[in-house]
C-alpha cells in the first residue's frame, strides 16, 4: 500500500508540473475544478477503506485455485498473461459503462470534466468505484492473478490513467511510437471529446491493443488537439467544478444517450 501511494503521489507531482510547464492546451484556472476532482478522489479513498477485502490478501488464496495457475505456466508468464488479461476486462468494463444507461450515468461524472487535466484522472463517482473494486476481485478470483499481479497492475493502472489524462506536451513524432502500445494524452483526450463520434472511440486505459483489435480506435478529433470541445454538452456551465453537482449527476435527470452504436466506424 505505501508502496503504491508512494508511486501514484510522485507520478501526481510530476505531471501536475509537467502540464503546469508545458501545457498540450489554454485551460486556464484550475483551482476549483483540481479541488472538485481531488474531493472526489478523497472521498472514494474513504468508500475503498470500508470495503472488507483486500485484493493483494485475496489473490494469494485465488492465484492457486483460478484459471491461470490450471495451465501450470512459468510464474513469470502467468504474471504477465494476469497482466494483459486485466488490462482487457478494464477495456471491457469501460465498454459496458458507456452502453448501459444506468452504467453511464454513474461514468459521466468523469466525462464532465470540460478541462481534462491530471486531476481528471481521479475524478469519479463512488458508486463506480465499488463497481469497478467489484469486478476486480472478480477477475481476480476467476483468473488466479498472483498477488504481485494485482499490485503491479494497480500501479501500472494508476500510472497510465494518471499519464493520459494530463495536458501535457509531447512531440507528435514521440507520440505516434508510444501509440503502438500505450495510451497517450492525444489518444486518450478525444475519448473526452463532446462529440459523441469520438466519445465512443479509444477506451483503453493502459495498452492500445484491445482498440486497435476491437475496432474502436480513433486517430485524430475532427478539430485541432488544442481546440476541440471536452466534456458533456449537458454540463457546459461550470457545474462539474461543484463537489456536491458531481455527486448528484447520476440523478440529475440528464439521461445524455451516449451509446456505441455505430463503434469502430472511423469516418461516422
Amino acid at each position: 500500500m505505501v508502496l503504491r501511494v508512494s508511486i501514484f503521489g510522485g507520478l501526481m507531482i510530476l505531471f501536475l508540473l509537467w502540464e503546469q510547464s508545458f501545457p498540450r492546451r489554454d485551460q486556464g484556472n484550475l483551482v476549483k475544478n483540481r479541488i472538485c476532482n481531488l474531493s472526489l478522489s478523497l472521498i472514494n479513498t474513504l468508500v475503498a477503506l470500508f470495503i472488507p477485502i483486500n485484493l493483494a490478501v485475496l489473490a494469494q488464496t485465488a492465484e492457486h485455485q483460478g484459471l491461470l495457475y490450471r495451465l501450470n505456466l512459468p510464474s513469470p508468464l502467468h504474471l504477465l498473461l494476469s497482466l494483459l488479461i486485466l488490462d482487457m476486462i478494464i477495456y471491457f468494463q469501460h465498454l459496458m459503462f458507456h452502453s448501459v444507461p444506468l452504467l453511464w450515468q454513474l461514468h459521466k461524472v468523469h466525462h464532465a470534466d470540460r478541462t481534462l487535466n491530471v486531476t481528471s484522472a481521479v475524478r469519479f463517482h463512488p458508486m463506480e468505484i465499488i463497481l469497478s473494486v467489484g469486478i476486480k476481485i472478480s477477475a481476480v478470483l476467476l483468473l488466479g492473478v498472483p498477488a504481485a499481479g494485482v499490485l503491479l497492475f494497480e500501479i501500472l493502472l494508476n500510472g497510465c490513467s494518471l499519464f493520459n489524462h494530463s495536458c501535457i506536451q509531447i512531440p507528435v513524432s514521440l507520440d505516434r511510437i508510444l501509440r503502438s502500445f500505450l495510451v497517450t494524452p492525444d489518444m486518450h483526450r478525444i475519448h473526452h471529446s463532446v462529440r459523441l463520434r469520438e466519445t465512443n472511440r479509444n477506451f483503453g486505459f493502459c495498452l492500445t491493443w484491445w482498440d486497435y483489435i476491437f475496432g474502436t480506435y480513433r486517430n485524430d478529433p475532427v478539430q485541432d488537439q488544442r481546440s476541440f470541445l471536452l466534456g458533456l454538452s449537458s454540463y457546459n456551465k461550470g457545474e462539474e467544478r461543484s463537489l456536491l453537482t458531481s455527486l448528484l449527476m447520476p440523478f440529475d435527470g440528464k439521461a445524455e444517450a451516449y451509446s456505441i452504436k455505430g463503434m469502430g466506424k472511423q469516418g461516422d
